[in-house]
């Protein structure tokens, strides 16, 4: 109860401070971590299973309103991105509230080092490449054939995002409802932006078939910056569906999910405009469980990008992996993901028997 009022209070309080500064930018950018750092198994299925009922942390993020279940299971997920550039790492938990109710956390964070900051280090002599002649392009500030950069005068930089996710779902008219609350820290260089969002969502089952709704950014999410200046980001609308199979002679399940979004802003260069105006993106998954196990997942995000990934499942462990291949000659999106859940029992033997032995 005192984390819940916390993180209500932290939100108001946003709120409040975004009162007395006029700078207000709308914009499609901000909250990506909550939107491209997940665990392997839902980026193997191309985040699509918003409406896909499994005990997965990466799932809460897409739709709240799947955290159906209590989980005694704490996942962490590494990634890396643009041969190590850019690093991002996730820790998915539940935590009790009471005996009947429990909250998913998810911790998040991305991280990019060493970005080149090259203000200062222009030499802007012009075309000519020599001081005081005031040719075409000197003192323009901008980096004209025959200028050069300073290299002693470049510097470096990091930048850094913390995100925190909170879902909370209960049963409504036969749907369940859940609320995801968001609070994000953003750090470039000396800069610091702190910010809070929310998302709704519903899930219902029907004979094996799942359907998801999500609201994000509602009514929107604002990142207050340092300086004063207000970025927020308008909603957006996804939904998905699920159907479930099984092969009972085999002990085989099947899994094919879709996802689509209605997008505001943030559309990409590859999205499906409906009457001419509306930006849509879909994606799509399949995953198929044998025996229990065995998993093995493959999926396709809207702009062609390619997921695929395999799992192992014991009773207190799992471990799954994801290869995510965009198909271009560049490889920007070729990265790896490999994820590890353990049950909480299972490290409190642990470490019990560790402080045994110590003693």
């Amino acid at each position: 109860m005192t984390l819940r009022k916390n993180i209500i209070y932290s939100f108001f309080s946003i709120l409040i401070l975004s009162k007395g500064v006029s700078d207000i930018n709308v914009v499609s950018y901000g909250w990506e971590v909550f939107e491209r750092n997940s665990d392997s198994r839902t980026i193997a299925l191309a985040q699509s299973s918003i409406a896909y009922p499994i005990q997965n942390p990466g799932t809460v993020l897409l739709n709240p309103a799947l955290s159906l279940n209590y989980n005694n299971m704490i996942g962490l997920t590494h990634q890396s991105r643009m041969s190590g550039t850019s690093n991002s790492e996730f820790i998915g938990f539940d935590k009790y509230i009471n005996d009947s109710s429990w909250v998913s956390v998810i911790m998040l964070y991305e991280g990019v080092d060493g970005i080149p900051d090259t203000r200062g280090a222009l030499l802007d002599w012009g075309l000519d490449g020599i001081f005081g002649t005031f040719d075409v392009g000197e003192g323009n500030g901008s980096l004209d054939e025959g200028e050069r950069l300073d290299v002693d005068n470049i510097r470096f930089f990091n930048q850094n995002i913390f995100g925190l996710y909170g879902a909370h779902s209960k049963i409504f008219n036969n749907w369940r409802i859940g609320f995801g609350l968001k609070i994000i820290l953003h750090t470039i260089d000396k800069e610091f932006g702190i910010g809070a969002g929310l998302d709704i969502g519903a899930f219902r089952n029907y004979n094996n078939t799942g359907i998801g709704l999500i609201v994000k950014n509602l009514p929107s999410s604002g990142l207050i910056w340092e300086s004063g200046n207000i970025e927020i980001s308008p909603p957006s609308l996804h939904f998905g569906l699920h159907q479930k199979f099984s092969i009972n002679k085999y002990e085989l399940e099947i899994n094919p999910m879709l996802r689509g979004s209605i997008l505001s802003l943030d559309r990409s260069i590859d999205s499906e405009l409906v009457l001419g105006k509306i930006p849509m993106e879909f994606s799509a998954g399949f995953e198929a469980i044998l025996k229990k196990k065995l998993f093995f997942r493959i999926g396709m995000f809207q702009r062609g990008t390619l997921a695929s990934g395999i799992g192992l499942s014991w009773n207190d462990l799992s471990v799954d992996y994801a290869f995510l291949n965009d198909g271009s000659l560049n490889g920007i999106e070729k990265n790896h993901l490999l994820s590890v859940s353990i049950s909480t029992e299972r490290l409190k033997k642990y470490f019990s028997n560790k402080t045994q032995e110590v003693k």
